[in-house]
């Protein structure tokens, strides 16, 4: 994705980021079947680490920081779709919570036979709903920065948005 804006690059960079997670949960779950029960490699219990940090505060600001965007796009005609990408976070929002207390169980306790199942059902939503809305952003959101925001909005935006995903 080519982007001239500060913002669409700060926000492309951290959806590759995130990705190259999603991508990673994924590989562990084709690794283990449905019907297995997973004993964690050092490997995988790095990914299920790495998830539960992302779950525990980074996407979150990474949502809010995108929301604060929203409204300057919706008046310049992004209504439809700014909503669309709101109803998204809506939608992922309690996944994440839920997700995130798998993981620190699994980690803490290893899986079971009650907690694999579930960890692999709601992590399995999280990325079908993941990537379908970093895509829809990566053709809607990213390219609006570059057409919709003035120089001065993509400096604060950007400004805001560094600070946010920092921490």
């Amino acid at each position: 994705m080519h982007t001239d804006s500060l913002t669409g690059r700060i926000l492309h960079d951290d959806h590759h980021r995130v990705m190259e997670l999603l991508d990673r949960l994924e590989a562990l779950f084709g690794r283990h079947g449905e019907d297995s029960l997973p004993v964690l490699t050092a490997e995988e219990r790095d990914t299920v680490a790495a998830l539960a940090a992302e779950l525990d505060g980074p996407l979150e600001s990474h949502f809010a920081a995108e929301e604060a965007l929203f409204p300057a796009l919706a008046v310049a005609g992004g209504h439809e779709w700014t909503a669309d990408l709101l109803d998204d976070h809506e939608h992922m929002r309690p996944i994440i919570r839920r997700l995130g207390r798998f993981c620190a169980l699994a980690l803490r306790e290893g899986f079971d036979w009650d907690s694999w199942p579930v960890f692999r059902s709601f992590g399995e939503e999280l990325v079908r709903a993941l990537v379908l809305h970093i895509q829809k952003e990566e053709t809607t959101l990213v390219p609006a920065t570059d057409a919709l925001l003035s120089v001065e909005e993509d400096r604060a935006f950007a400004s805001a948005l560094a600070g946010a995903m920092a921490g």
